[in-house]
């Protein structure tokens, strides 16, 4: 090896050093390959350096830096794959050396960027991944043989910048996911926080277009009336752009093209709407990009979704209100209509019994039973004039047994096709509570033994004293309550399965429940030992009664 050529591979392997510095530590990737454009020119000792990657999506080499060249044909010079000297070694994937690319029959003339002066040419395929990813050119003004070491070094030279490139793209690949994790972040975080449907849709287009510097997107909207409407947008598209957004709601599928792709907002397999991205100067999504995409139209049809059955409920809800409205008024309407009619039946039962002298017409149970319907319909006045009504009890000490039996007496005639009997005679049982209340309870149980029970049947009544409480027991012999049912049947609007034929509404036993826990006691269903039901509830025993019992 001569002193010249030693000289020569210790500038070739400083010059390597020194890409494979640049390429560590650059962080503009396309400035950078501009400089080792540039000093290849001078390693390679000629006039003229460039580079032309390769566009998959069409097979075409673009020209994206030269040193030498009119550097206007940047960016818009292009050669297909086998065009051209560039588009051979493309193709080919091996080295060319042409002493005068004039007299080359692969050589092709590009306008305003070739220039007659330069005669000879050496090319070598730029590989990454064993794919060929662009061409690297030097050129001379005299006519030059390239030698095997020349052609060697400029291949080395290539490697360098495939790796760069390959680095840069994968940087660049890295910051668009970061960014599309953070968009997608960012909009779940507002889909949680917020039911304003303009807020989220205006928050998804601008996360859409920050993963794309320089791009423009936009939501669309179907109306009531199938119309489509524009709701959100950042930036200017184009018409392809949103000639794209109406194809994707025609054929409900994602329209992909150069610059622009367009999603259907689709949610229960409802249509509601398209987004569209145009990317300027972009060339290819790639398929990861176009589930992004697709991944922010799913969080825009969810916000529109969730939007949507908010404002439903909203209607809905108000729907509601103004339905118990209507209720309390009609209520309070037929309950004040009610007390004209009561009062002039309990007029005329009045003066039926002034009149009565010593027969035995029961004028004063009729009557007494008008009172008591007088004092239903103010109770039911009293609760729909207030939002939330409260059960009112009046509670006093009173005598439990003597009570029930009375309870009985008056429900007598509603019972007279069952064997109706009461409490055995026995000393006073005194309770606190409410007695008209509790005989309340004592007749709707009874009431409801009536319906269940099959006629002839007997329905007792019995009394025990435990201590601290008493305990009302009414058993039928009818069907019975099964056990899957009994935790339900205290429910207001609940009835026992097979029930339909009985008439009802499934809310007394809930009224009764109501009472016997106002004045602190229970209710329950328990097995008639001979079959049928057994319905049960307490009462606190008075204070003066529980002394004396436990004396």
């Amino acid at each position: 090896m001569t002193a010249s050529d030693a000289e020569r591979k210790l500038r070739e392997l400083s010059f390597l050093h020194e890409v494979a510095q640049l390429a560590s530590s650059a962080r503009d990737w396309d400035e950078m390959l501009r400089v080792v454009i540039g000093r290849t020119t001078d390693a390679m000792g000629a006039e003229v350096s460039s580079l032309y990657l390769l566009e998959r999506s069409d097979g075409l080499l673009r020209l994206v830096a030269t040193n030498g060249l009119n550097r206007g044909g940047i960016g818009r010079a292009t050669l297909r794959v086998g065009e051209g000297i560039v588009g051979w070694v493309a193709n080919a994937r091996i080295p060319l050396a042409a002493r005068d690319v004039r007299t080359d029959p692969r050589w092709k003339w590009v306008p305003e960027v070739d220039e007659k002066r330069f005669t000879s040419m050496l090319s070598v395929p730029v590989v990454a991944r064993d794919e060929v990813i662009g061409v690297m050119n030097v050129q001379t003004v005299q006519p030059r043989d390239f030698g095997r070491e020349e052609i060697d070094f400029l291949q080395t030279i290539a490697n360098q910048v495939a790796g760069i490139i390959e680095k840069g793209r994968l940087q660049r690949e890295s910051d668009r996911k970061l960014r599309e994790v953070s968009a997608l972040f960012e909009v779940s975080n507002v889909l949680t926080s917020t039911l304003d449907l303009d807020e989220v849709l205006s928050l998804i287009v601008d996360r859409l277009v920050r993963v794309y510097p320089g791009a423009s997107g936009a939501i669309l909207l179907r109306e009531e009336d199938e119309a489509v409407r524009e709701r959100a947008r950042t930036g200017e598209l184009g018409k392809t752009a949103s000639a794209a957004a109406q194809r994707a709601l025609d054929e409900r599928r994602p329209i992909v093209a150069l610059d622009h792709i367009a999603v259907p907002l689709i949610a229960n397999d409802r249509l509601l709407g398209a987004v569209v991205l145009q990317v300027p100067d972009y060339k290819e999504f790639l398929e990861e990009e176009v589930r992004f995409v697709g991944a922010l139209a799913n969080q825009a049809a969810l916000a529109i979704d969730k939007a949507s059955l908010y404002a439903l409920e909203r209607k809905t809800t108000e729907s509601l209100r103004e339905l118990e409205r209507a209720r309390a008024d009609f209520v309070a309407v037929v309950t004040h209509d009610l007390r004209t009619p009561l009062s002039v039946i309990r007029g005329h039962l009045e003066m039926l019994g002034e009149k009565n002298g010593k027969a035995k017409l029961p004028i004063s149970e009729a009557t007494s039973q008008v009172l008591r319907l007088d004092q239903l319909v103010d109770r039911i006045l009293a609760g729909v004039r207030t939002d939330r009504p409260e059960l009112s009890l009046r509670r006093t000490r009173f005598d439990l047994r003597a009570t029930v039996t009375a309870a009985l007496k008056e429900v007598a005639p509603m019972a007279r096709r069952h064997k109706l009997t009461g409490p055995r005679a026995g000393q006073p049982i005194f309770v606190r509570g409410d007695r008209r209340r509790t005989a309340e309870v004592v007749a709707g149980l009874v009431h409801n033994a009536t319906k269940y029970a099959p006629q002839g049947t007997r329905i007792a009544v019995k009394i025990e004293r435990a201590d601290d409480r008493a305990i009302v027991r009414v058993q039928d012999q009818g069907r019975g309550v099964p056990p899957n049912e009994r935790s339900r049947i205290f429910e207001p609007y609940a009835r026992g399965a097979g029930n339909d034929e009985v008439p009802g509404s499934g809310i007394g036993l809930f009224a009764s429940r109501r009472v016997v826990e106002g004045q602190g006691g229970d209710i329950w269903v328990e097995d008639a030992p001979e079959g049928g039901a057994v319905f049960a509830f307490s009462v606190p025993l008075a204070r003066a009664t529980a002394d004396a019992a436990s004396r």
